[in-house]
């Protein structure tokens, strides 16, 4: 049980346990959380395409999809960089100041989601346009979008909400929210697509009526949570606060006070906005791809968007780890605890090898099965093979980023990882989909530029990781 459950605070077993046990008892909810958040996002595609049709899959999955995936990504990576500030602020049991960063950090994150709305509603359709999109899933992608960016300001709420409760242990309360929310979405996927025959609209109503739901609970759980740490904190002349092993953004504003709104919302927006940003970028240099995928025709834009939500089994176990290796070093750097902090990032390494190395081949081997839950087109299908046993095999070479950049953003470093992924991903990546595909244009030359930019952002972020510890990371524990 993680210690807020037990009401006990103090004792955190993220700084003071078994690492290794740890680990998994922390992984193993955040995987089951992102087995359900995949699943909730999968409801959508798979009903679609059975009962709509694949001109409907493709305005779910194709350019709708990666629009609005730009939005809930970065709202995932903003609320990381809180999630981070967050971490350290409970592993140094600084819990005044944490509630403050809790509060801040919900009505920044309100903010963002307001934008999100109001770019998605009102400029659908020329953002559909300029990525090229098919002109017959013009009009379902154009609904789609706009009725499923009703519910960009929950789903931003709901990511900051859950993102702190997992920074402070609790990786349950957001996975039994999942549960719910998913078998709620998948119920109105029926409801709405396969009965009332509204096509992707109706799946987009499903989704934001479901991210209002989860956003309530979140809340709820959050707010319960707060309370509960209130109560269990110590007070008095005996109580000591942890002194930070490495907290860069603390050190610039000791002059200032923690209370101060001013300087914890720089804060929060110093670690969360690049992290955002870096999110984002992936995203959109998977939407320059996405359009030029475009150009090759409806088939291979449904079976681009098929493939996109099977390879998702992958990334939830990179994100879980991810997590994982985040909250660690987030906890332990708080609490001063160097040797901590690196034997997490060994564990996790190793686990995330293994594990990934059975799903990748488990993905290679049943990859036509897995298609077949989205589609029946034999074109389809054949498309999305070759497009699987093409790319699955370079998977491995993703999994140093993803080390390296959670255990930097648990340190509270996101600016510099941000700007090596902006050059590493965004504009290799790019510069890849413009200038090298028309070269040799077919589907597996889009796919080229996955491992292409993996090799090159994994080599910078080796370098780079060596040089922060070296220069950031005392050699021994504080006293």
């Amino acid at each position: 049980m993680n210690a807020l459950h037990k009401k006990d605070p103090i004792n955190n077993p993220i700084t003071e346990g078994v690492i290794w046990k740890q680990i998994l008892l922390f992984f193993f909810p955040l995987l089951l959380s992102s087995f359900f958040q995949q699943l909730y996002n999968t409801a959508d595609a798979v009903i679609v395409g059975q009962a709509a049709g694949k001109e409907a899959l493709s305005a779910v999955a194709g350019s709708a999809g990666s629009v609005l995936s730009i939005f809930l990504f970065f709202y995932t990576g903003f609320a990381s960089g809180a999630a981070v500030l967050a971490a350290q602020f409970f592993g140094a049991k600084k819990y005044s100041a944490l509630r403050d960063t809790v509060r801040l950090s919900l009505i920044l994150s309100a903010i963002l989601g307001l934008l999100g709305l109001m770019i998605c509603f009102f400029l659908a359709g020329p953002i559909l346009r300029a990525m090229g999109a098919p002109a017959e899933t013009m009009d379902a992608s154009f609904h789609y979008l706009r009725i499923i960016a009703l519910g960009m300001v929950a789903s931003s709420l709901y990511n900051m909400g859950a993102a702190v409760l997992r920074a402070l242990g609790d990786v349950r309360s957001p996975l039994y929210i999942l549960i719910g929310t998913c078998l709620a979405n998948i119920a109105l996927d029926l409801a709405f697509v396969a009965v009332l025959k509204m096509g992707a609209p109706g799946a987009a109503l499903a989704t934001a009526l479901c991210q209002l739901l989860s956003m309530a609970a979140v809340l709820i759980c959050l707010r319960r949570t707060l309370r509960l740490l209130s109560a269990a904190a110590p007070a008095g002349p005996g109580f000591r606060e942890q002194p930070a092993l490495s907290d860069p953004i603390t050190a610039k504003h000791r002059r200032r006070s923690r209370s101060d709104p001013r300087d914890l919302c720089h804060r929060i927006l110093r670690v969360g906005l690049p992290l955002g940003l870096a999110e984002v970028m992936y995203t959109f240099a998977n939407l320059i791809l996405m359009a030029v995928v475009n150009g090759f025709g409806t088939d291979t834009v449904a079976a681009y968007g098929a493939y996109g939500r099977i390879d998702a089994i992958f990334w939830m176990i990179v994100g879980s780890f991810g997590i994982a290796i985040t909250t660690f070093v987030g906890q332990n750097i708080g609490a001063g605890k160097r040797d901590r902090v690196f034997q997490c990032i060994r564990d996790c390494s190793v686990m995330m090898f293994l594990v990934l190395g059975i799903v990748i081949a488990i993905l290679y081997i049943f990859s036509p099965a897995f298609l077949r839950l989205f589609t029946t087109d034999a074109e389809v299908l054949r498309i999305g093979v070759g497009m699987m046993h093409f790319l699955m095999p370079f998977y491995f070479l993703y999994i140093p980023i993803e080390i390296l950049f959670s255990a930097l953003r648990g340190m509270g470093d996101s600016l510099i990882p941000t700007i090596i992924t902006f050059f590493g991903v965004c504009i290799l990546r790019s510069a890849w989909g413009l200038f090298a595909v028309p070269l040799h244009h077919t589907p597996n030359m889009v796919l080229a530029g996955f491992p292409v930019t993996w090799i090159v952002t994994s080599v910078a972020f080796f370098f780079y990781f060596r040089w922060y510890v070296r220069h950031h990371m005392p050699a021994a524990d504080p006293v």
